[in-house]
């Protein structure tokens, strides 16, 4: 097969004598150059060639006119509103307006690139004799035009009509005032800048540069006005030749829409190759169409089918992917041995971790309907976003050679670069003072889902991997489309505009019609020169999927006089099950435990606990640093419930330790008298809810707070039921080391805390005893209390038969090492805090305070192992640290593997489920004919 861009060559190099100094060759997009480089040196056979300039047809209007620049589209439909609001003299807001004011910048941009007349277009519409020139318009035009006002009757009032009118009536003003606004700062948009650079042109403002002897045209199809006026004045000037790639099996036909333009252009514009190299659909070709019951199984193909139908030479087979979700499961779906990638479709920012990142930040911020600048908004996402971009390219296991590092750092760069930019916009346009967050938030997501971070690699070599429009003169000699379905190709098509369809038809400006046309041609254009092509489609209604093929390959069916052969796809319909994989300890483990602002690796106690219930799940998030997905169900996650009620206790019982005066009015004492009429000052604890619903930053939900305030209740008639005690902290910070034994030496863990609660309880009747009480605001398990047979007392759930339960790691009593682990710390805290070190040497008790149960007059909160309650930890501590210490050691043991929990109901709510279960046999898709 010879492609036409070898055609080209040739020809070229014949004209040219193989000198390209003073040629620059124009493409429909940049790809095409780094081909016809290597044809043009292939016609050199190996003599050095001065190779011609390369330039997109955008590029090319914009070399002739280099003092103006085209303008970000957000800053000039943040112009357009602000015109409109001034012409109208209301008072816009862009909230309501933006959505407008883009489709208007579309209509401007497709009015220029059309070189309509905006004025008699724009002008009131509700009188066919405004049109007092009408000599532009051809008969056709005019019979439109005259249909159109004849149903368009302003007679009808309606209030539609008559606010459509109005809006019509402004829109040539706030057209050209928006023209010359930009122009006066050498800005335009783009369509302006075309229409600009055709018109210096004809008047002569313009003049062709005297350095380019020849324009050499190739591979278009469809030309707006601007760009067929170009040609056209290139052509007069006698610096023009083209070459169009087509065939006559559609520009023979009329019915046939692929050839819509062609057949125009080629009269225009002949072309330079002769007729005979475009007759290759006449010839018979192995071109199947396969039908699939998913998506996913369609790239799922992809493997087997570059097995049987990759050629010699890679880069004669493409996989051209329609519907670009599918990007990413054929990347998956490729066989190891699949060599050299070129992949001309970017990867979607909108998959990747700061972008995740960024619509979590602007979920909460709606949760919490905060109320800021749009300008500090977008401050505070930059800063959100460089932090976390430093986190991940200093992490230990972050590698510039791992290709999914690359790529999320390319990512947090892209977004980072996206942000600035709306900064800027933002605050040239004091407009946008009043944008609300939720219009932020679609404008960023829709710069978002277009942006794509490039793959950088040598696009002359390897499979090709492309979308439909990067295929633009290029020639395949094996080919997939995938996705080639009704809806995808061609996409459904909406005239989202201003401006009425039979108007846009009338004036020239672009419809659905041409818009199915030019992916017409692109379908042929992939088939022509391919000696196998297989097309495949989905035939299920879910999702944006229609379940019919496209128009195109009906189309095939019915015209191409040739054999078209049938497949379908479909998978083994075999039951996997899933089960959780264990996962080898990584050699870093140590420094990945190591947080940049300690100099020891760290753990909490309820990382321990999470490892004791399951290693795995501990491994996903203490060890790779997954965090769960954020919940967007707008509920109070628990761990936020909990949080709430520790603060408001905090608020009840630190005055005991700060307030001079409530020391001074009870003696240091919390009284039990003070605790019943704290209980009943209903408004009083509803305060205290209120403060740990702002304190904790969460936004105050009544059921919510209604549990919290009969928690907090309950706690106090607990609290009052066993007498008089002194509080000696809440919420206290405080951290221990403990020294594990490793391969490599001793390594010296901190462990880091928060211990709820510490109170000193005793008189002359009672023993003094310092308590360690952990608040513990779930259900879980305080639902397995029990109450022994024949006894007053109810036992609580922190029970054990020994320590050896403590730390089983068949979900062991986590709860039971976390009041263990805070005595640590408060015995490391007591060497420099005074009144902790004069009560620690009494007896120190840890109590596992279950919130839900402190109505029971019966509960007994106090840990306890077998029948015994620990009155004192300093009894079990030597026993409790050796099995500490056995324990990190397991953790950081390179021999032990991270394995799941042999306790299958922890699993149904876990938010690691999904990766880490994984099938216990390999299951291989059939694919049938």
């Amino acid at each position: 097969m010879t492609s036409f861009l070898q055609l080209v060559a040739q020809d070229l190099y014949v004209k040219t004598g193989g000198d390209f100094s003073r040629t620059v060759i124009v493409f429909p997009n940049k790809r095409a150059g780094l081909f016809m480089n290597e044809h043009l040196l292939a016609c050199a056979e190996g003599k050095p060639v001065w190779a011609p300039r390369y330039l997109t047809i955008n590029d090319l209007f914009r070399s002739f006119a280099p003092d103006i620049a085209v303008n970000d589209t957000i800053d000039t439909t943040l112009r357009i509103i602000f015109l409109f609001a001034k012409l109208t003299r209301r008072d816009i807001t862009v909230d309501w307006f933006y959505g407008w004011a883009e489709r208007l910048l579309a209509d401007f941009d497709d009015v220029d690139k059309n070189m309509a007349d905006a004025r008699q277009l724009f002008q009131n519409v509700s009188d066919w004799r405004a049109f007092d020139d009408t000599s532009f318009l051809s008969e056709d035009q005019v019979r439109e035009l005259q249909r159109f006002f004849s149903e368009f009757n302003p007679e009808q009032n309606s209030e539609v009509r008559e606010r459509y009118q109005q809006l019509w009536d402004i829109l040539y003003p706030l057209y050209r005032q928006l023209n010359d606004q930009l122009a006066d700062e050498h800005l335009a948009y783009e369509g302006a800048l075309f229409r600009h650079v055709v018109e210096g042109l004809q008047s002569g403002q313009i003049q062709l540069p005297t350095d380019v002897d020849r324009y050499v045209i190739v591979g278009f199809n469809v030309l707006d006005r601007v760009e067929q006026q170009l040609f056209l004045h290139l052509k007069r000037e006698g610096k023009a030749i083209f070459y169009w790639d087509y065939d006559e099996y559609y520009t023979n036909a009329l019915a046939n829409e692929a050839g819509t333009f062609l057949r125009e252009n080629l009269k225009q514009f002949p072309g330079q190759l002769p007729a005979e190299h475009f007759r290759n659909l006449a010839c018979p070709k192995d071109i199947r169409m396969v039908r699939a019951n998913t998506e996913a199984i369609q790239a799922q193909y992809v493997a087997p089918w570059i097995k049987s139908h990759k050629t010699p030479d890679p880069r004669q087979t493409a996989v051209v992917i329609c519907n670009e979700t599918l990007l990413q499961p054929v990347l998956h779906s490729l066989p190891d041995d699949v060599g050299e990638l070129n992949i001309t479709k970017g990867f979607p920012l909108g998959h990747t971790e700061v972008a995740t990142l960024v619509e979590q930040q602007l979920n909460e911020w709606e949760r919490q309907k905060t109320q800021l600048p749009v300008t500090e908004l977008l401050a505070r996402l930059s800063d959100l976003v460089l932090e976390y971009t430093e986190e991940f390219v200093t992490h230990d296991s972050f590698s510039a050679k791992h290709f999914e590092d690359v790529l999320q750092s390319e990512g947090y760069h892209t977004m980072y670069t996206i942000l600035n930019r709306f900064s800027c916009i933002m605050e040239r346009h004091p407009i946008t003072a009043t944008l609300s967050l939720v219009t932020l938030r679609r404008l960023l997501r829709s710069v978002i889902r277009q942006a794509a971070i490039p793959f950088h690699g040598e696009p002359a070599r390897g499979l090709q991997i492309m979308g439909v429009l990067e295929t633009r003169c290029l020639d395949f000699d094996s080919v997939i489309m995938l996705s080639v379905n009704d809806g995808v190709l061609p996409k459904k098509s909406s005239d989202n505009s201003f401006i009425p369809y039979i108007l846009r038809r009338a004036f020239g400006l672009t419809t659905s019609e041409r818009r199915t046309a030019v992916y017409a041609y692109y379908f042929y254009r992939l088939l022509q020169r391919a000696s196998h092509v297989t097309l495949t489609y989905n035939i299920s209604t879910d999702g944006m999927s229609t379940g019919e093929m496209s128009r195109f390959m009906t189309q095939l069916l019915v015209e191409w006089p040739h054999t078209i052969h049938h497949y379908a796809l479909s998978s083994s319909q075999r039951t996997i099950k899933l089960f959780p994989s264990a996962v080898a300890t990584p050699p870093d483990i140590i420094q990945r435990l190591t947080r940049k602002d300690h100099t020891h690796p760290s753990l909490s106690p309820s990382a321990l606990g999470l490892y004791l219930k399951c290693p795995l799940q501990f491994y996903y998030q203490q060890v790779l640093g997954i965090r769960e997905p954020e919940d967007t169900s707008g509920q109070i996650k628990p761990n936020v419930f909990g949080s709430i009620f520790h603060s408001a206790a905090e608020f009840v019982y630190r005055p005991f330790i700060e307030d001079e005066e409530m020391i001074e009015k009870y003696h240091g004492r919390v009284t039990a008298k003070y605790l019943k009429e704290l209980a009943a000052d209903t408004e009083k604890i509803r305060q205290y809810v209120r403060d740990a619903f702002r304190a904790n930053k969460v936004e105050y939900s009544l059921l919510e707070a209604h549990v919290i305030e009969l928690y907090l209740i309950n706690l106090l008639h607990y609290d009052a039921r066993n007498g008089d005690f002194i509080i000696v902290g809440t919420e206290t910070k405080a951290h221990c080391y403990v020294d594990v034994p490793h391969t490599t030496g001793n390594v010296c863990f901190r462990i880091n805390g928060t211990v709820d609660r510490i109170d000193f309880i005793g008189s002359a009747d009672t023993p003094h005893t310092l308590r360690v009480v952990d608040y513990k605001t779930g259900g879980g398990e305080a639902s397995k209390a029990i109450t022994t047979a024949g006894s007053d007392v109810c036992l609580p759930p922190a029970v054990a038969q020994d320590i050896a339960e403590v730390f089983s790691r068949d979900g062991g009593r986590g709860y039971i090492l976390q009041t263990y682990l805070y005595y640590a710390m408060l015995l490391n805290k007591a060497k420099n805090d005074p009144q902790i070190a004069s009560k620690i040497k009494f007896p120190v008790m840890p109590v596992l305070f279950f919130i839900r149960m402190a109505s029971n007059p019966r509960y007994v909160p106090t840990v306890r192992l077998a029948d015994n309650f620990v009155t004192d930890i300093r009894t079990i501590a030597p026993d409790m640290d050796k099995a500490l210490k056995d324990l990190i050691a397991e953790i950081i043991n390179p021999d032990i593997d991270f394995t799941p929990t042999a306790d299958t109901y922890n699993c149904k709510n876990c938010k690691y489920k999904s990766i880490c279960e994984k099938p216990r046999e390999e299951d291989s898709e059939a694919f049938d004919k």
